[in-house]
């Protein structure tokens, strides 16, 4: 266990660790708080069973004194309130230190999601190569949370009732060591016992649900995705099962977890009522009398009032703990590395990469993690600037590879990739990727209004609509919007743009990559999903910027690299071919291939 204490102390920053420690010592002044008020009630008690205590105790005697008490009873009543008051004082301090707690665990849950989201956001592109969006989305909105509402929160009530327990037992066995050992051992040892009976259980239940919560969250990311082919092909039943299946397995584990934790209070209570007769039979086996038992037995009661709730917090904090290591591993690889999220993340401005003349490849290498041969394989190539050029090539030959380089999303593991003579390396890559709009096969939108979707992670105050517009025009889309479309650029689209035709995505595609006016444009089978007269609409939105910007166009259709200045041929991750169209139609053997393929593919839809 202590080892999962250390992997939860790490996924806190420095400054998080210090206000834990402050909780801490909190933590402790509450304790000690708590005690004067467990030990308070034993003057009282020792009064109301014998008044004559007050003339043979010197502490009681002095304070008799002091309060100008006129009668027993009146001295009574003055203990009884002093007592009341420590108890009310004890219960305000421990209000303000339990809202302390809980604004240390909310905040931690805003701190490690957001420290959690910057994880992996930074991570490079290869790594959502071999990742699920769900479960990073699980991670983030599910785990976290379970993180600090069933580690970091039972860890801290451990601390706080660890402090409780230490200091009302140090004070019983100030009383009386003998009774106080019995007492301790017997209480601490069941719970220790039952703890060690089930640890093992607790942690193959808490893995268990961490992995049926991995399930169960693709799945639902799974299920709405492909809701229209579930709904055409009347599938939605085996996605349901294997739902209800994990969410079963869940939740079965979670209240096996629950009443594991909560098994030992029904045990106390029997223990509890046992001690009460062990207190009597000590005094009257050991000390031969009952006449002074009442001061004890009243603070041993009330000791056990403190005490029991304490032990059964912290068992049940520490078997809730068990249960959730498997979360606090999970985040602890996520983690790893990153301290913070930095202030200067969220404000820096990129400065484009100068591109004046030329984008060059030079003897290009790149493999995939654990591929067994290269995909791009000694590969040259040079764009100039203004230059309209396609790529073309059969399915795996290396084309979306490629592309990712030039993006900067890949690094290439040998050559090199300059811009006008400038190696694009980590250190400026932003900078390159500054001049690039990329218009992807499938384009992303946002349940948002067509002005934001088009100026995609700008914020509402900061969108540029002018710019807006420009870009739409540019794309061809601009008289749809302000004819078609009720409320203009503010008019909300839906969840992935569900209330609009494919080419209408794809000229939204265009018109966001062209928002920020980037001198290249890089479209990666940007039309391949479209029909034939939806594709020449969105061409010749390309069209339109012909001369004027730098475009690459990877495309399955031959037909859509029609107006490029030139065409390379991939495969095998190497350049096997160049020119225009018309030269490559008259002597490439895969051009011809594909040409083929194309014509039967028109013949097949007909």
């Amino acid at each position: 266990m202590f080892s999962t204490y250390y992997k939860i102390l790490s996924l806190l920053t420095k400054h998080e660790r210090v206000l834990l420690c402050w909780l801490v010592m909190s933590m402790i002044a509450v304790s000690l708080i708590d005690v004067a008020g467990v030990a308070s009630i034993m003057p009282f008690m020792a009064v109301v069973g014998n008044p004559d205590v007050i003339n043979t105790n010197n502490s009681l005697l002095k304070l008799y004194k002091i309060t100008n008490a006129k009668t027993t009873n009146d001295f009574l009543l003055i203990l009884g309130g002093l007592v009341f008051v420590v108890i009310i004082f004890s219960n305000a301090v421990k209000t303000l230190v339990l809202k302390y707690q809980l604004l240390f665990i909310h905040f931690r849950l805003y701190s490690i999601s957001r420290r959690l989201l910057y994880s992996y956001l930074m991570q490079p592109y290869t790594f959502y190569m071999n990742q699920n969006d769900a479960i990073l989305c699980k991670n983030i909105l599910q785990e976290v949370s379970l993180f600090c509402h069933h580690v970091l929160m039972p860890l801290t009530q451990i601390l706080s009732r660890i402090f409780v327990v230490f200091f009302i037992v140090a004070f019983l066995v100030f009383i009386d060591p003998v009774l106080a050992v019995i007492i301790t051992t017997t209480l601490g040892g069941s719970y220790l016992a039952i703890y060690f009976l089930f640890q093992s259980r607790l942690a193959k239940l808490g893995d268990e649900r961490f992995a049926a919560n991995v399930i169960r969250s693709k799945v639902v990311t799974e299920v709405f995705g492909a809701i229209k082919e579930l709904k055409v092909l009347n599938r939605e039943r085996a996605f349901f099962d294997v739902f209800s299946a994990n969410a079963y397995k869940i939740e079965n584990n979670m209240a096996t977890s629950n009443l594991i934790s909560n098994l030992p209070s029904y045990i106390m209570e029997c223990l509890t009522f046992g001690g009460i007769l062990i207190i009597v039979l000590y005094f009257l086996l050991v000390k031969q009398s009952l006449g002074n038992t009442l001061p004890v037995i009243a603070l041993y009661a009330f000791s056990g009032y403190r005490l029991m709730p304490a032990l059964q917090g912290i068992f049940s904090a520490v078997t809730l703990l068990r249960f959730n290591v498997a979360v606090v591993n999970s985040l602890q690889e996520s983690l790893s590395g990153v301290a913070d999220v930095p202030n200067e993340w969220k404000t820096s401005e990129v400065i484009a990469l100068p591109f004046e003349r030329k984008i060059q490849l030079s003897s290009v290498f790149f493999a995939y993690p654990s591929a067994e041969f290269p995909v791009i394989q000694n590969l040259s190539l040079t764009i100039e600037k203004n230059q309209s050029i396609g790529l073309m090539g059969p399915t795996g030959a290396g084309k979306s590879t490629l592309v990712d380089l030039i993006l900067g999303l890949l690094s290439p593991e040998k050559g090199s990739f300059t811009v006008d003579g400038t190696p694009v390396t980590p250190g400026n890559k932003l900078m390159w990727q500054r001049n690039i709009g990329f218009v992807p096969q499938s384009v992303f939108l946002s349940d948002d209004s067509l002005a934001a979707n088009i100026a995609l992670g700008v914020t509402r105050e900061d969108i540029d609509y002018r710019a807006v517009e420009i870009a739409a025009k540019i794309a061809n889309l601009h008289d749809f919007v302000i004819t078609e479309l009720p409320e203009g650029y503010e008019t909300v689209i839906g969840e992935r743009g569900i209330r609009l035709s494919g080419g209408q995505r794809q000229r939204i595609g265009i018109a966001r990559a062209l928002y920020h006016d980037p001198p290249v444009l890089v479209m990666d089978e940007a039309t391949s999903a479209l029909d034939g007269i939806t594709e020449e609409a969105v061409i010749q939105a390309i069209r339109n910027l012909a001369g004027r910007k730098t475009i690459i166009t990877i495309a399955h259709r031959l037909t859509t690299l029609k107006d490029c200045d030139v065409i390379f041929v991939i495969d095998k991750g190497r350049i096997v071919e160049s020119g225009t169209y018309e030269e490559l139609r008259g002597g490439s053997a895969i051009f011809k291939a594909m040409a083929k393929s194309d014509v039967q593919g028109l013949k097949d839809a007909l």
